[in-house]
């Protein structure tokens, strides 16, 4: 399903793979609380989600690059948008800074389609 001959469609995806691994570091503040196994199984399933997210949208983006690109150049947007006032500026570069990155490898992958 992954294999491609387009060097731009492997990058971006290998690299929207990577970013959602990347993302599985935010679960592990769930092992900081003291509560019961239950809870803990609940919560870890819930970070859980932004990654299963991220990697449903690699895959539909590995088969439509434009539709690659336009996803994540709005996801990596609404996030610096609606958290300028809130968070650092270096969260941004660590969250949205590689959904922009995407976005562009996915352009690049869809032009050298065309």
């Amino acid at each position: 399903m992954f294999r491609s001959s387009n060097k731009w469609l492997t990058a971006a995806t290998g690299t929207g793979v990577c970013y959602a691994l990347a993302l599985l570091i935010f679960a592990g503040d769930v092992f900081n609380k003291n509560q019961g196994t239950s809870q803990t199984i609940l919560d870890l399933l819930i970070h859980f989600i932004p990654t299963a997210i991220v990697l449903f949208l690699v895959i539909i983006a590995h088969q439509r690059p434009l539709f690659g690109f336009i996803i994540f150049a709005i996801n990596g947007l609404v996030y610096i948008i609606t958290g300028w006032a809130n968070l650092h500026w270096t969260a941004h570069v660590v969250i949205a800074g590689p959904l922009l990155v995407l976005s562009m490898l996915y352009i690049m992958a869809y032009k050298s389609i065309k």
